[in-house]
């Protein structure tokens, strides 16, 4: 166990030389300054919209505390709103928004806006640099020497697992800070309630485990086929052309979850709603594969490195 965490410590160290842990930092840093500015661009639509609401209601003789007093029913069909009373409506559109630019509230932000699409996309790109990072730099002979085949695929891969954890461990307390810097330059005043915070550490634990689910697919994808364009390119392939497949398919996953643990009444994107489907078995049937792709190109790949003479 000592032997396989000197090598884990080692991996990491090589991926800080390397400067893949300051170039993720730099991405995630401008991750959230684009969040932060994505929710104050949100709360002027929004407040730009009540406001026009507030006039249309005052010409018709109805002020905003009779709006606010009557019921608000919103039927949907399909992909359309049927709003009764569109007032109240956007008042609380307003009061969410302005929720959400709290520092403390942001976390949940980025969770539910630019994190769903472009985090999964810039660790699963990290990882593939991580799984082709000793035949880029031609150590892999000296490593498999040193260390042999089976600590240096492990060691890479839990490697990724302590990335993953940290990379939103790192992502919260940057949009915390990012936040609080914004609010002050843009002289913005949110909200002081702080709606989201609760769940905040089970939150960070799916963010986690979805991280390390990419990073895990597509270390596995870069061992096999040893390119990393091949790779880099197929998962944005996966992220931004492919519809939701359904079923077990993991973004179908990981939509319907989002809804389940964070609030996304302020959201800056329009998540599409997954398909219904048993999430407990869901996740057990993605380990499952996983777990049997592991075992499937770690013997292929040794075999292939580590041929018996």
């Amino acid at each position: 166990m000592k032997s396989m965490w000197d090598s884990v410590k080692m991996q990491l160290f090589y991926q800080w030389k390397a400067k893949y842990v300051i170039t993720l930092l730099l991405f995630l840093v401008v991750l959230c300054g684009f969040s932060s500015y994505a929710q104050y661009s949100s709360l002027q639509q929004k407040e730009y919209r009540f406001n026009n609401t507030m006039e249309m209601y005052e010409k018709d003789g109805i002020t905003l505390k009779q709006a606010l007093s009557e019921d608000l029913e919103i039927k949907k069909d399909g992909h359309s709103e049927e709003i009764s009373n569109v007032l109240k409506y956007d008042y609380y559109r307003v009061i969410a928004a302005k929720v959400a630019l709290n520092p403390l509230n942001a976390p949940n932000q980025i969770f539910t806006s630019v994190a769903i699409v472009f985090l999964p996309i810039i660790f699963g790109i990290y990882s593939c640099h991580v799984a082709f990072f000793d035949f880029k730099h031609g150590t892999i002979k000296n490593q498999l020497l040193l260390k042999g085949y089976t600590s240096l695929f492990f060691s890479k891969l839990l490697s990724i697992v302590l990335v993953a954890i940290a990379t939103v461990s790192a992502t919260v307390l940057i949009s915390v800070g990012i936040q609080f810097v914004f609010n002050s330059v843009m002289q913005v005043q949110p909200n002081v309630s702080v709606h989201y915070l609760a769940k905040l550490p089970l939150q960070a634990v799916y963010q986690s485990v979805g991280l390390i689910l990419f990073g895990w697919f597509f270390f596995l994808l870069t061992t096999a086929i040893r390119s990393t364009l091949v790779s880099i390119v197929t998962l944005f392939l996966y992220m931004l052309l492919i519809p939701n497949l359904g079923g077990f398919d993991l973004k179908n996953l990981m939509l319907l979850t989002v809804s389940k643990i964070y609030n996304t009444s302020a959201a800056t994107m329009d998540v599409a709603s997954g398909e219904s489907t048993n999430l407990i078995v869901g996740y057990v049937v993605i380990f499952a594969v996983f777990a049997v792709l592991t075992f499937c190109v770690y013997k292929w790949d040794k075999k292939r490195l580590c041929p018996k003479l």
